[in-house]
């Protein structure tokens, strides 16, 4: 029996209803004007194409390779991490990179089953400052700071 619903469909799925969304947004009427090659969305239409078709062709085999897929075993902890994505994804404009993904990390983590406290701590704080580090400093592109920045 072909069973559709699996954890990984459902993840793919995610990925490219979100892929195909952002690539909608680089459409607005405020980019046609620079000329395609000088737009600021050249290079993410590119990746955000590429990420749209590997979503797409990863899905399609996962749903004809498999007679049985297994089955989504916990579905309470797929919601709250979709939820927490979403929360994530706006408190980032709100708070800034740091301030939203340290949290983010610690709820992942404990989704994901892992629950010891140190290695929970160390990975919320190590990633993202890993994260700011290269953006920031390797990369030149910074991220959102938070707006209690001028504290530190």
């Amino acid at each position: 029996m072909l069973v559709i619903v699996s954890e990984r469909v459902l993840v793919l799925l995610a990925v490219l209803i979100t892929a195909g969304a952002l690539f909608a947004s680089t459409m607005g009427a405020e980019y046609r004007l620079l000329g395609a090659v000088q737009s600021p969305v050249f290079f993410p239409r590119i990746i955000l194409g590429l990420i749209i078709v590997l979503a797409l062709v990863s899905m399609m085999q996962d749903i004809w390779a498999q007679d049985t897929a297994p089955q989504v075993e916990k579905w309470g902890a797929l919601i709250v991490f979709v939820i927490g994505s979403l929360l994530f994804a706006n408190a980032i404009t709100r708070l800034g990179f740091m301030v939203s993904a340290v949290p983010f990390c610690v709820l992942a983590l404990w989704v994901f089953g892992i629950r010891n406290l140190w290695v929970t701590a160390i990975y919320a704080i190590a990633v993202p400052g890993s994260i700011v580090f290269l953006f920031n400093h390797v990369l030149k592109l910074p991220l959102p700071t938070s707006p209690f920045t001028y504290l530190f």
